[in-house]
């Protein structure tokens, strides 16, 4: 796993909160439900590089009742934005969003 520059963090993090209908982050490592809420970014992104692909993987807890395929375009399409305008680079981003609950 490699370490995420704090930018590029806080950058997604503005990107999924903003979404209508995630209620917060999941920890990805939580054993228990009682864990898997957390406010700590860094607890909810799996990060990866290879080769010039920078791979997320965001845990999210959505509102119970909404379209999930709509929430996790649009929190795809967010985060790409954002990382694509803030970082002209060529690298690629590929972004997974990963429900872990639902409230």
């Amino acid at each position: 796993m490699s370490t995420i520059d704090e930018f590029v963090v806080q950058t997604i993090r503005e990107a999924v909160i903003t979404v209508p209908g995630v209620v917060g982050l999941a920890n990805f490592s939580a054993n228990n439900k009682k864990d898997l809420s957390t406010n700590d970014i860094h607890k909810a992104i799996e990060f990866v590089i290879d080769k010039n692909i920078q791979h997320f993987k965001i845990h999210v807890i959505l509102l119970y009742g909404v379209n999930i395929l709509d929430i996790l375009k649009e929190i795809q399409i967010r985060i790409k934005y954002e990382l694509e305008k803030n970082f002209k680079n060529n690298i690629e981003h590929k972004v997974d969003v990963i429900v872990e609950d639902l409230i």
